[in-house]
């Protein structure tokens, strides 16, 4: 047992002593040198020994926090939401000796911490399946050939109206991503924004639907519609978009359009026959897929960011008629640049269909395609495909 007033050797002492030895300096000597006893020194010098490690042992090794960081993964995806995997179930799982704190510390230092799942829509494995074979059919299509063969891409949009300084400031904050803060300010005023989906907040005025066609490098149609969305007011808008294609493609008898699996109007049996008589073809997109359609992947983003430019400068005194906020939302439609419609319609050549993606092998289903091959990308959300095959 030490005596009172004991310390440790200190790495110092210990080289400094070695240096003595090395020099012919006994043992004994160099102990009453260092105020040492003689059998310490003779263990360090003699012996050649090596020290013992101090203090408690490291609880998880790299290669342990590699195991638990990939058992946690196989976990969470073999579950696929259906159950929370908590560090409990990854200890059982890796049947590890460390507590939870430890192993709760060992994915905190790798950036890993526990989340709130995201929310999207679920492609089945025939979704995926058509996706590919959409992407394998369209992926050598030209710029030009988009342009030129599909003559109008169209959606539809509902469009919340913003009549006076304090809903235009509303809807400014919405298009504002982020903040750089410190931890503890999240909640702060100036760190906050207005949750947009869930929570209904009435602006005043009543919103509206619009439906637009662009192609072309211009915008063919846009048109409001008039009470709900369903298959005769689907009939109406083929009726219009007929004659405006007719006006921007001059010659042309019939017309190709890219339009979403909407069941309510476009895939309804009266919008089905309003295409029919309008001799207005269809180029199939597979279900669930916005990444397809350049009005939902780029020009609603462009058009709310217009707006809320030309809001930026006005006062907060100023109030527009809900009359007078539809004409300048159609009219920022209509002036949407060339150059940038045509970017738009041609990132669907550019990158919509890449045929190379990176594979994730934790991702496979049972079919022959990878889900998570579909990646975006770029401007827009990309259709990327890659066979299950490959490493």
């Amino acid at each position: 047992m030490p005596v009172p007033g004991w310390t440790k050797m200190s790495e110092e002492q210990r080289e400094l002593a070695r240096d003595w030895y090395s020099r012919g300096k006994k043992p004994s000597e160099i102990a009453e040198l260092l105020g040492r006893d003689t059998s310490t020194m003779a263990r360090l010098l003699c012996m050649q020994k090596q020290p013992k490690k101090q203090g408690r042992p490291k609880a998880l090794t790299t290669a342990q926090v590699d195991l638990l960081e990939r058992r946690l993964d196989e976990l969470i995806v073999k579950v696929d939401g259906a159950t929370t995997i908590t560090v409990e179930t990854l200890k059982k799982a890796t049947k590890s000796k460390a507590s939870t704190q430890c192993i709760l510390h060992a994915l905190h230092k790798r950036n890993i911490y526990f989340r709130k799942l995201r929310e999207k829509p679920v492609l089945t494995p025939a979704d995926i399946r058509d996706r590919y074979a959409f992407a394998k059919k369209y992926r050598g299509k030209s710029k030009q050939w988009w342009l030129s063969n599909v003559h109008a891409f169209i959606d539809g949009k509902h469009f919340q109206v913003y009549l006076t300084g304090a809903e235009r400031v509303r809807a400014a904050k919405h298009v504002t991503f982020g903040a750089y803060r410190r931890p503890g300010q999240g909640l702060c005023k100036g760190y906050v924004k207005p949750k947009e989906g869930n929570l209904r907040h009435n602006t005043g005025a009543k919103g509206v639907l619009l439906h637009v066609g662009v192609g072309a490098g211009k915008v063919i149609s846009v048109q409001e519609v008039a009470g709900r969305w369903n298959g005769n007011s689907a009939s109406v808008f083929y009726k219009t978009l007929a004659k405006d294609l007719a006006k921007a493609w001059p010659g042309k008898r019939k017309y190709t359009v890219l339009e979403d699996n909407d069941p309510t109007g476009y895939k309804s049996s009266k919008g089905l026959a309003a295409k029919h008589e309008a001799q207005i073809g269809v180029l199939e997109i597979p279900k669930r897929s916005p990444d397809l359609s350049v009005l939902d992947y780029a020009i609603w983003k462009e058009v709310n960011k217009r707006l809320r430019k030309q809001e930026k400068t006005w006062s907060g005194a100023k109030r527009e008629t809900r009359p007078q906020y539809l004409k300048r939302l159609k009219r920022t439609i209509r002036n949407l640049p060339k150059a940038f419609l045509e970017d738009s319609i041609g990132d669907a050549a550019s990158g919509c269909m890449s045929p190379r993606a990176t594979f994730s092998k934790r991702a496979a289903l049972a079919t022959e395609w990878n889900f998570e091959s579909f990646s975006r990308c770029r401007r827009g959300r990309r259709l990327r495909c890659d066979p299950a095959t490959s490493p």
